[in-house]
Parts: structure tokens; C-alpha cells; sequence
């Protein structure tokens, strides 16, 4: 199904030629570093893989500062939240230290419904006792309880959306903090009938303590910051994005109840349909299917439409936080090979993202990529002919370490004590690498790492004992 007002003599044309401009694109750029080197494979090499990895930057860096959310006087909204919205929020931890103010928060904004769905008889009831004094303090709002037999994501998101009316669907993760604004900001972009999801900007909540926690907790931070330096810019260049967070993201409800998206939702497969079905990646899926249905995605970036979240920092860190980015990574590969070789919609709707996204980010390893520009540039022609060789040596490096300043720069603009810290944030960005590539050797596990979901005390889990 294509989005309202999209004829399918425009979807065509669309396809056409931003095929053509993908590929006269790249063929004239092959061409003029190929004619720039002369004679000198190291020099060509060199310039290729520089124009490979910074060619994006520099656009995505003009695509940043381009941007503009959407902004639509209150009187003007078509959309209003205590009529035309409800809040799906799935939770395995209801006696978490996150979920009330996460609930709380929500129910700030006025939604018409918000339907909470937990895994297991026991959560259930622990459930029911938590959210009942909401209830009675936003006696407005028609709250849902339920459960699913087992800790299962997409399950707990798939019984819920059966139960919603509304015109527009929230998804809110159960670590998540909006703002009073959040649900007001995030309909404005739905006034243009061509969108079919809006997605949000995402701060990590800074934590204090020692500084092994300050540490992680700021590699979290940085993680999403540069998601929303990527989302922001790519948006504006033509229209996609990598992926809309599930932390909280809107999406028009009639895109939920086309007839084959909540059973592809619930049984996705991947590597061929051999392998799966997959509880991961739940917010890649949609995000595609958008897509793939021919709507267009809005990112609002703006301070009422940023949420605040947790990242994983508990002890043991090998089991939390870098668990999530195992999973996170494992999730790109997965993902972004399904976005361009299974669904192929963004080679024509998303011709940028398809080079500076996707395809780019099979070869985005840092500590393979940084070291080779430098080897290659120390073996060209030109540079055993300068009269002092550290100066082309150095200002590499000094490019290098801006480019990886710039999409981080507003965190450590929030957070100057933070900028002492910067170096590990350089470290790991190369030990991401590692985590990348041993992500892709594993690619095939779809656990939720990062979580240990066997001790849900869900109906299978306690009929198992």
C-alpha cells in the first residue's frame, strides 16, 4: 500500500532518477580521483577511501545545520493526544526504578489510552498494583493491562496494537522520560499526509558515581548522540534515516493494521527465512516496512520532542552495556543487508542513505580504515617528495580526531567536566571494531543480549521449573 496522495507514475519516476543520480554520482567522483592521481595507485587509493569515509561527513555535516522541525501553531493541529493517541509500553520490570517516572511522564502528555503489556500471570498483578494510583490521579486516560506468556517484545507490542482505536500509535520503552510537550510535538509533523512516523532525539540521563560508571555511562550517551547527528542530517538530505528508535516513536495507526504487518512483525525471519524468528531488531522491522509502504519519515528534533533514557552501565559491564552494543551491531548487519538486498525500496526512496548509511556501514571499522588512510598516504609519490613529512602525517590525524568531535559535540557542549573523558570515547570507538566484527562472525544470534530474560517469571518460564 502506498502512502495517500503518492501516484505510482510519480513512485516510478522518483526511482528513476535518483537511481541515475546514485550512479552519475559515483562515476564522476571515481573519474576525477582517478585522473587526479595520475600514475600513483597509492595516491588513488588514498583519495578514494578518503572520499569513501568523508564525503558523507561533510554532507551529513551541511544536512545537520539545514535542518528544521516541524512547527505547527497548536490551533492548527489536526491531531490532539488525549483524542487521537495511545501509548504502547511493554515491560518486563513494573517495580523497576525507571518504570513509574517513565509512566508518569507519559501520562503528563494527556493520551486518549495507554495500554501496558507485561509477560506472566505474577507480572501481571505486580502490574496492576503499580499502575492502579495512576489511575486514579489521570482518571482521564483509559488504561489497559495484559500480558503475554513469555518475555517477548514483539509478542507484548503485537497484542497491544490490537486493542488500539486511535489514529496514531506510541511506542515508549519502559526506561524512557518524556518531556510535558513530547506527544504535542511529535503530532505536528503528521499534519503533512505523506508521513507515516515521526521519530525523536535521545539523551542519555547522566549519572554520577565512580568513574568506571561515569565512563560507560558517557560511552552510552555518545552512542545516541551519534544516532541523532545521523538521523537528523540524513532526514534532510532525502527523507531516511537508519532506523526510528523504538524508545519512543509515533506512527499513524493505520499502517499497523495493514494485512500483513503484524504477522511479519511477529514471525520475521532473516539469512533466507533459515534463521529466527527474530525478538531483536523489532524497531529496524518497522522502520523498513514504512518504508517499503511508501510513507515518508519526519525526524523531530527539536528540545519538546527529546526524550531522556538509561543505558546499560550496571555491573558487570560486559554483560549490560556491552551487550547491548553487541546486539545494536548485530542488528546493523542484519538490518541494513534486509534494507538493501531484501526490500531494495531505498536504492531508488533513499538514494544518500543508501551510500551513507547502509552501504557504508560494512565497512565502517575505524581501527581497520584509519590505519590504512595513513599507510596509504606515507606510500604515495607525493608525500616521499615534502620537505617535512610529519605535517601531512599530523594534519591526517588532527582531521581524523575532528570528524569524530563534531557528531559529539553537543554532549560534551551540555557536559564541558565530561571533555577530560574524550580519549576513552576515542579507544572505544576503535574497540567498537572488535565488536563489529565479532557481531558480524555472530550475526545469526538473535538473543536479546544485553538482558537476561530467563528469570522473567513468565507462565512458560514458571511451568518449566
Amino acid at each position: 500500500m502506498l502512502a495517500q496522495g503518492v501516484s505510482p507514475m510519480h513512485t516510478l519516476a522518483s526511482h528513476a532518477s535518483s537511481i541515475a543520480i546514485l550512479l552519475s554520482t559515483a562515476g564522476l567522483v571515481v573519474c576525477s580521483i582517478h585522473w587526479l592521481a595520475g600514475n600513483d595507485l597509492y595516491l588513488f587509493g588514498f583519495r578514494m577511501l578518503m572520499s569513501w569515509r568523508y564525503i558523507r561527513f561533510i554532507v551529513n555535516v551541511l544536512g545537520f545545520w539545514m535542518y528544521k522541525p516541524t512547527c505547527v501553531p497548536e490551533y492548527q493541529l489536526e491531531y490532539r493526544g488525549y483524542k487521537d493517541v495511545t501509548v504502547i509500553l511493554p515491560t518486563i520490570d513494573p517495580r523497576g526504578r525507571d518504570f513509574q517516572e517513565c509512566l508518569d511522564s507519559c501520562c503528563q502528555n494527556l493520551p486518549a489510552k495507554v495500554i501496558i503489556i507485561t509477560a506472566g500471570p505474577l507480572l501481571l498483578e505486580t502490574t496492576r498494583a503499580v499502575v492502579k494510583p495512576f489511575k486514579a490521579k489521570y482518571s482521564t486516560i483509559d488504561f489497559v493491562v495484559g500480558s503475554t506468556n513469555i518475555a517477548n517484545k514483539r509478542q507484548q507490542v503485537g497484542q497491544a496494537i490490537g486493542m488500539v482505536k486511535t489514529k496514531i500509535t506510541v511506542f515508549l520503552d519502559d526506561h524512557v522520560f518524556w518531556g510535558p510537550k513530547l506527544v504535542e510535538s511529535i503530532l505536528q509533523p503528521f499534519q503533512d499526509q505523506s508521513v507515516g512516523m515521526v521519530a525523536t532525539n535521545k539523551r542519555v540521563r547522566r549519572q554520577g558515581g565512580p568513574l568506571w560508571r561515569r565512563c560507560w555511562n558517557m560511552l552510552g550517551a555518545l552512542y545516541l548522540e551519534r544516532h541523532n547527528f545521523e538521523i537528523r542530517a540524513t532526514n534532510v538530505i532525502d527523507g531516511g534515516v537508519f532506523v526510528v528508535s523504538g524508545r519512543t516513536c509515533a506512527i499513524r495507526t493505520q499502517i499497523l493494521r495493514q494485512q500483513d504487518f503484524l504477522s511479519s512483525y511477529l514471525k520475521e525471519k532473516f539469512l533466507f527465512g533459515k534463521c529466527g524468528p527474530l525478538a531483536a531488531d523489532d524497531d529496524n522491522f518497522i522502520t523498513r516496512y514504512v518504508v517499503k509502504s511508501g510513507w515518508d519519515i519526519k525526524v523531530q528534533y527539536c528540545q519538546d520532542a527529546c526524550i531522556e533514557t538509561t543505558v546499560g552501565v550496571d555491573s558487570p559491564v560486559v554483560k549490560k552495556f556491552l551487550g547491548q552494543c553487541t546486539r545494536w551491531a548485530r542488528t546493523t548487519w542484519r538490518s541494513n543487508s534486509c534494507a538493501l538486498f531484501t526490500d531494495r525500496t531505498v536504492w531508488w526512496r533513499q538514494p544518500y542513505c543508501t551510500y551513507a548509511v547502509y552501504l557504508t556501514s560494512f565497512a565502517n571499522f575505524a581501527a581497520i580504515v584509519d590505519p590504512l588512510l595513513i599507510y596509504l598516504l606515507t606510500k604515495t609519490v607525493w608525500y616521499s617528495q615534502v620537505k617535512y613529512p610529519a605535517a601531512p602525517l599530523l594534519g591526517l590525524a588532527c582531521w581524523i580526531l575532528f570528524t569524530k568531535v563534531v557528531k559529539v559535540y553537543t554532549y560534551y557542549a551540555r557536559h564541558p567536566q565530561d571533555i577530560v573523558l574524550f580519549p576513552v570515547y576515542v579507544c572505544f570507538a576503535y574497540f567498537h571494531s572488535l565488536i563489529k566484527l565479532h557481531a558480524l562472525l555472530t550475526f545469526y544470534n538473535c538473543v536479546w543480549s544485553g538482558m537476561n530474560l530467563t528469570v522473567v517469571p513468565t507462565a512458560q518460564n514458571t511451568s518449566s521449573q
